[in-house]
C-alpha cells in the first residue's frame, strides 16, 4: 500500500474515535469555560494537554482555586500511563529516529493506541499512524473549538448538564468492569470512600491525587489480571487431575 492509501485508511479507522471525541471534547469545553477559561486558553488547553482526564481535571479544581502544583502532580499521575502506552507503540515500527518519536508521542491516547497496537503488521507506518492519530488530535481539538464557541449561545440548563459528560463517561467504563471483577469493586468502592473521607480534611485536589496513589498502590497488589487467573485455575485443575 502507498502512503496515501494507508494515511486514508488510517483515517477511516479514526471515525468512531473521532465521533466520541468530538462530543466529549465538546463537553470539556463547556466546562472549562464555566471554571473561567477563556476560549482562546479552553482550545489551547485541548491541543496541548491531550488528555480527557487531564483537562477535565485540570478544568475542576481550577474552578476549585486549586494550587497549580497540585494540578500539574495530578496531570502527571493521571498521565503516566501514556509513557507505557507510547513505549508500546514506538516498539511496533521497525525503525523510527527519536525526533518522530518525540512529536508522535504527543497524539498518542486510550483509543488510538488499542486500534493501533492490534493493526495487522503490514500496515505499522508513519503514514497509517498519523491518519489514525492525528485524526483523532483534529477532532478532539475541534471539539473543544465547538464548544468553546457554543458555550457563550447554548441555554445555561444544557451548559451545566453537559458537565457530566466525562463523569457518565467513566462510569460507563468502570462499571462493567468492575461488576465483571469483585476484587475491582473493592478497589473502586475503596477509592470512592477514601476520597470522600479525605476531602473533608484537605484540599478537594490532594484528596483526589492522595486517592489516586493509595489505592493504585493497592491494586497493584490485590487485583489480579484474567489471564493469571486463568493460569492459576489450569494448574488447580491439573493438580487434582494428579
Amino acid at each position: 500500500m502507498t502512503n496515501k492509501e494507508l494515511f486514508i485508511l488510517g483515517a477511516k479507522h479514526s471515525i468512531p474515535i473521532c465521533l466520541g471525541y468530538l462530543s466529549v471534547g465538546t463537553a470539556y469545553a463547556v466546562l472549562a469555560k464555566g471554571a473561567g477559561f477563556s476560549t482562546l486558553k479552553t482550545i489551547i488547553m485541548s491541543m496541548v494537554c491531550y488528555s480527557g482526564s487531564g483537562q477535565f481535571f485540570a478544568a475542576t479544581q481550577a474552578a476549585d482555586h486549586a494550587s497549580i502544583l497540585a494540578i500539574c502532580i495530578g496531570l502527571v499521575i493521571l498521565n503516566f500511563r501514556y509513557f507505557i502506552m507510547s513505549t508500546c507503540v514506538f516498539a511496533r515500527f521497525d525503525e523510527l529516529s527519536n525526533t518522530k518519536r518525540a512529536f508522535f508521542s504527543h497524539f498518542i491516547t486510550d483509543e488510538p493506541f488499542a486500534i493501533f497496537t492490534t493493526a495487522k503488521k503490514e500496515l505499522i507506518s508513519t503514514a497509517y499512524f498519523c491518519g489514525l492519530f492525528l485524526v483523532s488530535w483534529t477532532s478532539w481539538t475541534l471539539g473543544a473549538v465547538i464548544g468553546a464557541v457554543a458555550s457563550d449561545y447554548l441555554p445555561q440548563s444544557l451548559v451545566s448538564s453537559m458537565s457530566i459528560a466525562l463523569y457518565a463517561l467513566f462510569i460507563a467504563i468502570v462499571v462493567p468492569a468492575a461488576m465483571a471483577n469483585f476484587r475491582l469493586l473493592i478497589i473502586v468502592l475503596c477509592a470512592a470512600i477514601l476520597n470522600t473521607l479525605l476531602s473533608q480534611v484537605m484540599d478537594s485536589c490532594w484528596a483526589i491525587l492522595t486517592t489516586i496513589l493509595i489505592c493504585s498502590f493497592i491494586g497493584a497488589f490485590f487485583t489480579k489480571p484474567k489471564s493469571q487467573e486463568k493460569i492459576e485455575k489450569i494448574e488447580k485443575e491439573l493438580e487434582e487431575a494428579k
